[in-house]
């Protein structure tokens, strides 16, 4: 399905973004991953460059200034251009609303907004000197329009995401790009304690808030980003995509299951 596309994926040293980069590359697309880890240290990422000849690895700490532009730079480099830039990088930790600090909204909105509006414009700049388009895809949250407490900062930025997914779709449409986003609820990723796997009691109240009671995998998400990178969704721009297991879909949150619901 994405024969011929060339992909930078942030964030790719687990998760999501790792789940994303592996599903590209065996969709047929040449990835970039990266992450501000040395790959000696990335058992996941040697396999997949192992397995996908095509895949490259570039270290970049994206928080730090310039570092998106070399990202940017290198991956051009390496794979010729970029046809689809995935903005997944991100993180959620943050203290109570009353322990915000400065620093904490710096660090939370560099790292999840602002990296995404530098990714963007090079691979923009980039591209219309060469006069093509591309595709630029976001990974925003359910917590963008849902929230829960002690995410302040994270449900604000990844409302500015779902903000920026649309902005980008109406300003870049002219210049052959579109825009879309993946929501997911909660996943089981490394940065969400494997969907709270240590501790038994608060993953049963989550997935009994969940209608398909199930948390998700990452290869439930990330085939999503195959789809919305390829021609076959090349109408479609500006758009986020639900992928919660009907969470977003369900009223009431919390409300008595059954024994026989669970089985």
């Amino acid at each position: 399905m994405l024969h011929g596309k060339r992909a930078v994926v942030t964030g790719s040293s687990q998760g999501i973004g790792l789940g994303v980069a592996q599903a590209m590359a065996a969709a047929g697309a040449a990835v970039v991953v990266t992450s501000e880890r040395p790959l000696d240290q990335l058992r996941d990422v040697q396999r997949l460059l192992s397995d996908y000849p095509l895949t490259r690895y570039v270290r970049a700490d994206l928080l730090a200034d310039g570092e998106p532009e070399r990202l940017i730079a290198e991956s051009w480099g390496l794979l010729g251009g970029v046809d689809v830039l995935v903005n997944n990088v991100g993180t959620y930790k943050e203290p109570p609303l009353t322990e915000i600090t400065r620093g904490h909204f710096d660090f939370i909105f560099r790292l999840n907004v602002w990296v995404a509006i530098a990714l963007t414009r090079e691979v923009v700049r980039r591209a219309v000197e060469q006069k093509r388009g591309g595709r630029i895809l976001f990974t925003t949250s359910l917590n963008a329009t849902r929230s829960e407490p002690l995410h302040t900062l994270y449900d604000a930025s990844k409302g500015a995401v779902n903000a920026l997914c649309r902005q980008l779709a109406v300003e870049l449409a002219p210049l052959g790009f579109t825009t879309a986003a993946v929501a997911p609820g909660l996943v089981e990723t490394p940065l969400t304690d494997f969907g709270l796997k240590s501790d038994p009691a608060g993953r049963q109240a989550v997935l009994d808030q969940i209608p398909v009671r199930r948390i998700a995998a990452v290869e439930d998400v990330a085939h999503w980003y195959v789809f919305l990178a390829s021609d076959k969704a090349s109408y479609s721009t500006g758009a986020v995509f639900g992928v919660d297991g009907g969470l977003d879909a369900q009223q009431m949150a919390v409300r008595p299951v059954t024994d026989a619901e669970r089985r």
